[in-house]
Parts: C-alpha cells; structure tokens; sequence
C-alpha cells in the first residue's frame, strides 16, 4: 500500500499527467521495483519511447 501511495504522490507532483495506460504501467512497475533513485516522469518518458515504438511493431505486425 505505501508503494500505491509513493506512486500516487509521485504522479501528483509532477506537471504532466501520466494519461497513457501502456506508460503508467511501466512507471507503476518502476517505481514498486526501485527503492529510490526513480527517475522523474519526463526522464522515464525518453527512456520509454524506444520501448514504445518495439511494442507499437510488434502489435502493427
């Protein structure tokens, strides 16, 4: 339950709300997995669009 809270207050905080279901699951996962050093949404963001456009592939395919 601290993690849900962590997260919630993670994603208030910061100015872009995270409205893309694919991308608040990875940071959902990211943040329940890593203790601390989390990376800000927008830095998550950069690292997730590779990741974003095997995935978009791999469904269009």
């Amino acid at each position: 339950m601290r993690t849900l809270e962590r997260l919630l207050r993670i994603l208030q905080r910061e100015s872009a709300p995270v409205s893309d279901p694919t991308f608040a699951t990875y940071y959902s996962s990211l943040v329940s997995q890593v203790g601390s050093g989390v990376p800000t949404i927008e830095e998550a963001r950069r690292d997730f669009e590779p990741v974003r456009r095997v995935i978009d592939r791999a469904f269009i395919a």
